[in-house]
């Protein structure tokens, strides 16, 4: 297995590469978002939804390959509940049905464009073996064993949530918005509600988490390690 040493700059690229075929728009206005619009509109490959772990371990699946995997009725582990195979066709993404049950409409936006990523940046990553589905984190075959290799795994995991906190979040967007907000409250600079309060208000603008969004407000240097710490 192999992968693209891309750099931070062009990772951002092949966000705003995706952004400008689904919706250019996004690159300089706040908008509600279907992520399953993005994949029906610039993957055209298939999606579904499916309890793939009773732990919520794993919340987001791409199929490299045809093939089975296991998957599990009901979103609880008890005793005797046992997982059931399905056949998955190549570019399939799957989601954990779980982000589909409570609020966790940022999350789940977060996974789905995560997945959409790995479709978009991976494909050439994995060598395609009989019956076997490919994962970002794991390699599942149908005996149930798993492979991985941690450094390999580790860069496309962080390229994928790159790409999809820069979808979901475009730099200057962020910037511009972050600026007009703070600029209005300079005298709360080191209040613990007022960042709480700005973060909130940001994450249901762009459609992602509060730990989305104050990740991404860090990674872009907007937050200095004084208000970092009035986030923990």
């Amino acid at each position: 297995m192999h992968c693209t040493n891309y750099s931070l700059e062009e990772l951002e690229n092949k966000a705003i590469e995706l952004i400008r075929k689904f919706d250019e728009e996004r690159l300089y206005k706040t908008k509600p978002i279907d992520v399953y619009a993005v994949i029906e509109k610039c993957l055209g490959v298939p999606y579904d939804w499916k309890y793939l772990t009773p732990d919520q371990s794993i919340l987001g699946v791409t199929a490299f390959s045809d093939g089975y995997l296991y998957v599990w009725p009901e979103s609880r582990y008890y005793e005797g509940l046992l997982p059931y195979k399905v056949y998955v066709e190549k570019g399939t993404i799957l989601i954990d049905e779980t982000l589909t049950e409570k609020e966790n409409r940022g999350r789940e936006n977060f996974t789905v464009m995560h997945e959409i990523f790995h479709n978009v940046l991976h494909k050439e990553c994995f060598i395609a073996e009989d019956s076997t589905i490919m994962h970002p984190t794991y390699s599942r075959t149908i005996d149930g064993k798993i492979k991985t290799s941690s450094g390999v795994w580790k860069t496309i995991e962080w390229q994928a949530n790159v790409c999809a906190a820069s979808f979901l979040m475009p730099a200057d967007l962020v910037r511009a918005e972050y600026e007009e907000r703070y600029s209005q409250a300079k005298f709360a600079r080191h209040n613990r509600d007022y960042m709480w309060k700005l973060i909130k208000n940001m994450s249901s603008d762009f459609n992602v988490s509060k730990q989305a969004m104050s990740y991404r407000l860090q990674n872009l240097g907007l937050i200095n390690e004084k208000e970092e710490n009035l986030l923990k």
